[in-house]
């Protein structure tokens, strides 16, 4: 396959079709995507090196224009989402995928789907998943076929019931069908086997299933997650607990909605595990990760830097719940120099302290020193800042002069938290500053800890960011009437 070919991407806001783009665009292909709300998209990485088309599987005048010179399409859809037809939804988008493919004359369709043993009772969404395969197939257009077993990588869905799960729950209740067994498989290689098989014409036409290393139990993939992340966990089975009860439980436990965790719940009631073995030997350059280190890898990515926030509004205040962080979010609009901002940003704490109901900071600081904390340690007294300072509880991570500043707590707490403001020229002399709290709870006390706190935490960091756009629009104002003095004498 040609470089110069046009690859079709679509699921793009689902957690795989996201994380292939990136990997689709490094080895020099073009990507065209598939979207049905573009502005889903504000914010990715990605988006300036991609082809972007509106629309959906279920509108055909839409797919038509995709599939326009399309070498290569990835079918990366489901329709769980949409409610209780989701079944026929599926069917239908891939009976117009696969017609709209012929009809364009695209040479191959990629498509992902779940993993089950068939000769098992199966549930709903599963067999959903299989019979979408088949129907990609009644076309002409040759179909690969990947089912996969649990995805773990940080933002799948399935990994974020288990993190939410057993982050919460000290003692975990389960039926006896979590002993069945699933084979896991981490988000690397299943981009593996889908970047192998757009370079390999000889997996055209065959179905593959895709597992990791390890065959273990629906139960061991929460007590393996708990012993990773420090956590002491129980497991009480029950004799029979309903499904419905349990999905309404995840729902509330997890960023998961119920129509969707059913469904999954339901799948765990079979086995998910590699019979067939083809998928190690037709693509023997993808080398399987272990169950523990696929975790350890979702793990390493608990840091800011690696999430990528869903756009959810322009201005406000908000909360999100998103791969493990819970996220605070302030934005105001106005009048300013951005350099200002900045500047303003980078002199908070120690003797000027945090603008706004700077006695709080003064308490918690207090709190900390007897708990053995750093406290109140003030900041640098001279020059500029630096990655590293010392900032009361906080130490500088991250500096982007002009842009952003990311500080690390030191408190003493449940949970590792960090505050990071960004800072946006706007037209006609207007400035964006946005501030983000984030907080990574450790255990149930960790989600405690944050809730708890959370009205005080919407006080603190509403008032403070407001103030800090006056005290920045204050700076600039003196400053102005300095250079305005100097000018005249």
């Amino acid at each position: 396959m040609a470089l110069s070919d046009l690859i079709l991407v679509t699921g793009v806001t689902g957690y795989v079709g996201k994380t292939l783009i990136p990997l689709l665009l490094d080895k020099g292909y073009r990507v065209r995507v598939l979207v049905r709300d573009p502005s889903r998209l504000r914010g990715v990485a990605w988006l300036d090196c991609v082809e972007v088309a509106e629309g959906d599987t279920l509108n055909l005048q839409s797919l038509s224009q995709a599939m326009l010179g399309v070498s290569s399409a990835y079918y990366l859809v489901h329709n769980m989402s949409s409610g209780r037809h989701y079944v026929e939804r599926d069917m239908e988008s891939a009976r117009n995928f696969t017609a709209k493919a012929e009809e364009a004359g695209v040479n191959h369709i990629i498509y992902l789907g779940g993993l089950a043993n068939m000769g098992e009772k199966i549930g709903r969404h599963m067999q959903s998943r299989i019979d979408t395969g088949n129907t990609l197939r009644e076309g002409r257009t040759p179909v690969t076929e990947f089912r996969a077993s649990l995805i773990i990588g940080s933002g799948s869905i399935s990994f974020e019931m288990i993190r939410y799960l057993t982050e919460q729950l000290p003692v975990i209740p389960a039926p006896a069908w979590l002993h069945n067994r699933v084979q896991p498989i981490s988000v690397e290689n299943v981009l593996d086997y889908l970047v192998a098989a757009l370079e390999d014409e000889t997996s055209r036409g065959k179905i593959y299933e895709i597992g990791g290393e390890d065959v273990i139990t629906y139960l061991e993939t929460l007590t393996t997650y708990a012993s990773l992340r420090g956590l002491k966990r129980s497991i009480i089975i029950l004799p029979y607990l309903p499904v419905p009860l349990l999905a309404y439980f995840a729902s509330k436990l997890t960023p998961v909605p119920m129509h969707i965790t059913q469904p999954l719940i339901e799948g765990m009631r079979s086995s998910s595990v590699v019979k067939d073995g083809s998928a190690l030997k037709d693509f023997p350059g993808v080398r399987l990760i272990d169950y523990r280190t696929a975790v350890q890898k979702a793990l390493d990515r608990l840091v800011p830097s690696y999430l990528e926030l869903k756009e959810k509004k322009k201005e406000g205040s908000y909360r999100m719940i998103q791969e493990g962080f819970q996220v605070e979010i302030q934005r105001v609009e106005f009048e300013g120099d951005p350099l200002q901002v900045y500047q303003t940003l980078t002199t908070l704490g120690g003797r000027k302290g945090w603008l706004y109901l700077n006695w709080i900071w003064k308490v918690r600081g207090l709190i900390d020193r007897l708990l053995g904390g750093p406290g109140m340690r003030g900041r640098p007294l001279t020059g500029l800042l630096a990655e590293g300072d010392q900032i009361d509880f906080y130490q500088v991570e991250t500096l982007r002069p002009g842009r952003m500043m990311r500080l690390k707590s030191e408190l003493k707490a449940p949970g590792a938290g960090w505050m990071e403001w960004r800072v946006h020229p706007r037209a006609e002399g207007r400035v964006e500053l946005e501030q983000i709290a984030y907080f990574i709870p450790h255990g149930l006390p960790g989600f405690l800890y944050w809730n708890i706190l959370r009205p005080v935490h919407l006080i603190v960091f509403k008032g403070m960011i407001r103030a800090i756009a006056r005290q920045s629009v204050l700076e600039q104002r003196q400053s102005d009437e300095i250079e305005l003095l100097l000018e005249e004498e």
